[in-house]
C-alpha cells in the first residue's frame, strides 16, 4: 500500500516533537510523510526541520498554515486534518496513517494495521491508546489510525458549520453512516505512550 503518514503539529506539542520524529525515523514500513503546521508564524517550521535534519529523516513535508489566533485549538485540528485528507486524494495514495505527535508507537505499528485492515477488509482500523491524564479511559480520536482511501473519497473533515469541539467522533460517525467499515481495537498496537508536556 502507499502510505501518507499525516499528522497536524503545533508549537504547544514541542514536548514531545523531538523523540516522535525520532519514533517516525525507525519506522519500518516505508511511508512519505506530511506535518501540517498551524502554528503562529513560522520559527517552529524551521526547528522541526531542525530535527527531522538531526534523526536523518528526508522524505518529508511540512505545509504551515496561519489560522486566526482565536479559532479553538479543535478547529485548527480538523482544518489540518483535512488538508491532509486532500493531500491524500491528489496524490493517489491508498491510506492516510494519522498518528498523532504525542505517541510513540512499536516501530511496527503501520505493518500490523495494514494487516488488520487486510484481514477484514476494513477501511478504518483504529488501534489507539489510553487519554493522556486518565489511563482508565481509552483514547477516541484519531491518534493511531489507518484510513483507506475509500473513506476519505466520501468523508471529509469539515462538519458542515458545526462547532468544531470533539469532531474526531464526528468524522468516524460520518465515516460509518457513508459505508465505511470500522475497527477499533484498543491494546493490539503495545505499548503506545501517549507523552504529556
Amino acid at each position: 500500500m502507499k502510505i501518507l503518514i499525516g499528522t497536524p503539529i503545533n508549537q504547544v506539542k514541542d514536548y514531545s516533537m523531538e523523540r516522535w520524529l525520532e519514533n517516525v525515523s525507525r519506522l519500518e514500513y516505508p511511508a512519505d510523510f506530511l506535518m501540517v503546521d498551524n502554528s503562529t508564524g513560522l520559527d517552529y517550521v524551521e526547528k522541526v526541520k531542525g530535527y527531522c535534519q538531526k534523526y536523518g529523516i528526508k522524505n518529508y513535508q511540512i505545509k504551515h498554515v496561519e489560522f486566526d489566533p482565536a479559532m479553538i485549538p479543535d478547529e485548527k485540528i480538523e482544518r489540518s486534518e483535512e488538508l491532509i485528507r486532500q493531500e491524500v486524494l491528489a496524490r493517489g495514495y491508498d491510506a492516510w496513517f494519522s498518528w498523532e505527535c504525542d505517541q510513540i508507537v512499536p516501530t511496527n505499528t503501520l505493518n500490523k494495521l495494514i494487516e488488520m485492515m487486510n484481514s477484514g477488509n476494513f477501511t478504518v482500523v483504529n488501534c489507539n491508546s489510553w487519554a493522556r491524564k486518565n489511563p482508565t479511559e481509552n483514547n477516541t480520536d484519531l491518534g493511531c489510525v489507518l484510513i483507506k482511501r475509500e473513506c476519505l473519497e466520501k468523508t471529509s473533515f469539515l462538519n458542515n458549520g458545526q462547532r468544531f469541539f470533539g469532531n474526531d467522533a464526528w468524522f468516524k460517525i460520518r465515516a460509518l453512516k457513508n459505508g465505511s467499515n470500522y475497527l477499533e481495537a484498543y491494546g493490539v498496537i503495545n505499548p503506545i505512550y501517549h507523552l504529556d508536556g
